[in-house]
């Protein structure tokens, strides 16, 4: 029972880190400043804040797309690499999938709240699922 435990409090780990890490990697900046920065309260980060922070970069709006992608298919390629590694519940997951995104997310939450795999997929946003469904209504048992 301890074992068990154990394993599982491993796992759940693992999926509030897939969950954290990849927003947390992504905010990072690529071309960091000398001076430390203060946060702007202003609802648009444009003319106003290069006026009064000249040394901040903003990023161009398709820099930040790319950046998202790149995220995104870092958190789908992790979530099926979690799928693939129970072949029971691959199956299941893709038996669902093939069923619609209403009967999949029905089968997520049908799992038990022990299964790392239902809070990696509940925890990713809502564009990596419909990606994750689509993924798998493609795939072949």
């Amino acid at each position: 029972m301890r074992k068990k435990t154990r394993i599982i409090a491993t796992s759940v780990a693992a999926a509030v880190a897939l969950g954290i890490a990849a927003p947390a990697a992504s905010a990072v900046t690529a071309h960091p400043t000398g001076a430390p920065v203060a946060a702007v309260h202003s609802a648009t980060t444009t003319s106003a804040t290069v006026e009064f922070y000249p040394e901040v970069e903003l990023s161009s709006e398709a820099e930040a797309k790319a950046e998202g992608q790149r995220v995104a298919l870092g958190r789908l390629g992790a979530l099926q690499r979690l799928l693939e590694k129970s072949k029971p519940l691959f199956k299941a997951a893709v038996k669902a999938a093939k069923r619609g995104a209403v009967a999949f997310n029905n089968w997520v939450n049908s799992l038990s709240n022990f299964n790392p795999v239902k809070w990696a997929i509940k925890g990713s946003p809502g564009f990596v699922v419909q990606e994750l469904i689509e993924w798998l209504a493609n795939q072949v048992i």
